[in-house]
């Protein structure tokens, strides 16, 4: 059985934008499709302020990369994520809040993966009724119109995760190990991270280990449609 790799990027915002234009454009090089999680704020950042992004990311979209909705306001708050806890009827609020916020912007998005991919109950029991078709956790894939799932953990450099040189090798290992039984390997990095020595080149030392046993290369849309989860 052939592995499966997914590759995201997190926290694309006016002050990351020039690094994460660099990792896709090295992507692009290796045909390696990105899924980009976005959230319409990001700290004092807005989407439907900043053109610049929003050409950016219609051009990823233009390229075959998949764009995942990462919330309402994806800052950084310490130990808490903003979905990790949430209730049902807060979980709805916020997620209306971000769709019109990314329409307002020009993006309609049906895809959603929470910041450090924390996901409460509530949330995730939400995601159908406003019409998202797929959803991803930590240790799971969600379909939405099969009501099935691909039980597989994400591999996260930044955003909550490690940076560290061991925290990378490990990641590589892992990467390697799953590749080696069939399995579908989730690899994501926080754009914030890909100016840390050497973040990006050892993402991509994880990219190839699992690339080197044949893995066949999909965003968190298109492994909907292949395998129906």
């Amino acid at each position: 059985m052939h592995p499966t790799l997914l590759v995201s990027l997190s926290s694309v915002c006016a002050r990351t934008l020039d690094d994460a234009a660099g990792f896709i454009e090295q992507c692009q090089h290796r045909d390696l499709p990105v899924s980009i999680l976005v959230a319409p704020r990001v700290e004092g950042w807005r989407l439907k302020r900043d053109r610049s992004t929003q050409q950016w990311l219609q051009h990823c979209v233009t390229q075959g990369h998949c764009l995942v909705l990462n919330g309402f306001d994806a800052s950084v708050q310490g130990r808490r994520t903003e979905f990790a806890t949430l209730p049902a009827h807060e979980a709805r609020l916020r997620l209306r809040g971000a769709l019109r916020l990314m329409g307002d912007a020009g993006f309609e998005l049906d895809l959603f993966a929470p910041p450090r991919w924390r996901m409460s109950a509530g949330t995730l029991a939400v995601l159908p009724e406003l019409g998202f078709r797929g959803g991803a956790s930590t240790k799971r894939i969600y379909n939405f119109g099969t009501g099935g799932f691909i039980r597989t953990r994400n591999l996260s450099v930044g955003e909550g995760y490690g940076t560290a040189s061991w925290w990378r090798s490990s990641i590589t290992q892992a990467a390697r190990r799953g590749a080696a039984r069939g399995n579908t390997i989730r690899l994501s990095i926080s754009a914030r991270s890909l100016a840390t020595t050497g973040a990006q080149r050892d993402f991509f030392h994880a990219i190839d280990a699992a690339t080197g046993y044949g893995a066949d290369l999909h965003t968190y849309r298109s492994i909907l449609h292949r395998r129906g989860a």
